[in-house]
């Protein structure tokens, strides 16, 4: 398996671009799974996570779907919240109870969103000091985990119609974006070197798979919005993901 990474985690990029999400989740799942030592996990990771989202969110802010009256005071909280969160250590058993707790609330929101009514238009604008608070929440769980936090975030959004449904996508993508990159510059400050442990052909081979596969994705995701379609795909690869985790944690 370690040496199929690369053409999984293209495969992951794929489905996660569509909806616009980088994949960061399933990254540091198929990691963990692979052998690859957990502080080392993040940094591949965040690193892919890097490359799907940045060219998904220039596709949809070009088409003109970021919301950045929403962005811009989730940003400003978010970013330098995930960076405290990379920096800090955590226990591999901690790590991977939160990261199973948080993929299980994401992926279950976004089932329980589809039972409920079609959604109408109506953006419910909220607080300024909500989005704040929200945004740094988020951020400093995504620095934690080693993921962007848009797994966290799009679920929210939806939840409480703080925007439209595309402008939604945008803002996720965005997001990840820009906290996978405060993220990773916290876990590489750590100064352990413990990211040296992954085979260069890895950092190579991984991020270029993850491109291709992140650029047909956005690709699907800038043409066409299907709001059921991506969140139940999204959510059963959420709880898929935080099964196989769940079972790391019990069973070992």
């Amino acid at each position: 398996m370690f040496y199929l990474l690369p053409f999984f985690f293209g495969a992951v990029a794929f489905l996660y671009a569509m909806a616009g999400f980088g994949g960061g989740s399933t990254y540091i799942a198929l990691l963990a799974i692979s052998g690859v030592p957990l502080l080392a996990v993040p940094v591949l990771s965040l690193i892919c996570n890097l490359v799907v989202t940045s060219q998904g969110s220039v596709l949809l802010i070009r088409k003109g779907h970021a919301d950045w009256k929403l962005l811009i005071p989730l940003l400003s909280s978010s970013i330098p919240c995930a960076f405290i969160g990379g920096v800090w250590r955590l226990p591999e058993a901690v790590f991977l109870n939160i990261l199973a707790l948080a993929l299980t609330i994401a992926g279950m929101l976004m089932l329980w969103q589809n039972r409920l009514k079609s959604f109408d238009g109506v953006v419910h604008t909220p607080n300024r000091t909500n989005v704040v608070f929200v945004g740094g929440l988020l951020g400093l769980l995504a620095g934690v985990t080693g993921i962007g936090g848009g797994i966290y975030l799009a679920p929210v959004l939806h939840l409480f119609r703080w925007s439209k449904v595309q402008s939604i996508a945008a803002c996720t993508s965005v997001f990840i974006a820009l906290n996978s990159l405060s993220g990773l510059l916290g876990h590489l400050s750590k100064g352990t070197g413990a990211h040296t442990e992954i085979p260069l052909w890895l950092f190579i081979g991984c991020p270029i798979l993850v491109l291709i596969g992140g650029r047909m994705g956005s690709a699907q995701l800038s043409d066409r919005f299907s709001t059921g379609r991506i969140r139940v795909i999204t959510a059963t690869v959420i709880l898929l993901v935080a099964l196989r985790l769940w079972l790391k944690v019990f069973v070992g």
